[in-house]
């Protein structure tokens, strides 16, 4: 029996799944304080301590901002099912993707009720979604007992990010949007300081072999990278092929500048797919502040952007 599957028999078990938690719990740290927390991690990706006083490059200020910055509709806009009645409101019913059931507990989720190809979110996570491309032939049980784990997760306390903390947990289906050659859309994502674009990120081949890109808004590609690392410190999502200027960058420009208004940093996702432009979220910590740049000088300078607002 693999480990995994060991451990999901394991936690049928009401007594030792209490035990596993309360194991993970510590393990993971849980029992730090967001400050230790937070500090603990960003010396064990980046190699130094975090100056909470006199921060200057960008991933030192999105986690200072991370546990000091709280403003109470922080919260509605990380929900991603929340958010969708604020981008509406600002930009307009069509620019979000269509709704196709929502529900509170896992159980409740009604397959019969869905097309054939849909995506389930939980709206208070991070990359977790399930792509159905042919209902047929998937398990309905399986993702059930999937999304039911992933109900139970804490993205606050794994990840330290406050907003979080009031998100009440649902699950979302959403229209499937694909591709005229039934690939995932590119998901443009507008890196924003105090309302203006400063880099627009492209992910590509998301399914297959992850790769990322940077352009400007002139669509001219940046030369460097902000990712993940792999254990040799090397980029974990390298660049990938050059990725031709959407038609519709402008309007995808213009909304980027309405939802970051106001806000220090805010990256905010859009889709351009059949000539329209569909909202994606909004994240207040790429990467939860714990992503490196290639070469490093770009932390620096991209943290030049970033004005600090008053903080406790």
């Amino acid at each position: 029996m693999t480990r995994a599957a060991w451990r999901k028999r394991a936690e049928r078990i009401p007594g030792l799944a209490a035990l596993l938690h309360a194991r993970d719990w510590w393990l993971l740290g849980g029992w730090r304080s967001d400050e230790s927390a937070v500090s603990h991690d960003f010396e064990r990706v980046f190699g130094c301590p975090l100056d909470w006083e006199h921060p200057r490059t960008l991933n030192e200020k999105l986690n200072v901002l991370k546990t000091r910055f709280r403003r109470p509709d922080m919260t509605r806009l990380v929900d991603k099912y929340a958010v969708r009645a604020v981008v509406a409101g600002k930009i307009g019913e069509k620019h979000l993707v269509p709704l196709l059931g929502v529900w509170e507990k896992a159980r409740e989720v009604s397959f019969d009720a869905l097309p054939d190809a849909f995506v389930l979110k939980v709206n208070h996570g991070s990359g977790q979604n399930w792509i159905v491309r042919d209902k047929a032939k998937e398990d309905g049980r399986e993702i059930k007992k999937t999304l039911a784990r992933w109900m139970k997760e804490n993205h606050a306390a794994i990840s330290r990010e406050w907003p979080y903390r009031g998100v009440v947990p649902r699950i979302t289906a959403e229209k499937l949007l694909l591709e005229g050659d039934g690939a995932l859309p590119k998901d443009y994502k507008f890196h924003c300081f105090a309302g203006e674009v400063a880099a627009v990120q492209v992910d590509l081949d998301r399914e297959t072999a992850h790769k990322r890109n940077f352009y400007d808004l002139q669509w001219q590609k940046q030369p460097f990278l902000w990712c993940e690392t792999e254990a040799d410190g090397s980029p974990k999502w390298p660049n990938g092929p050059d990725v031709p200027r959407p038609a519709a960058l402008e309007e995808m420009a213009d909304i980027a500048r309405t939802l970051s208004a106001g806000w220090p940093y805010v990256r905010v996702d859009l889709f351009h797919v059949g000539g329209k432009v569909y909202f994606g979220e909004l994240t207040f910590y790429h990467g939860s502040g714990l992503e490196c740049f290639f070469p490093p000088e770009k932390d620096l300078a991209f943290g030049d952007l970033l004005a600090m607002p008053p903080l406790p």
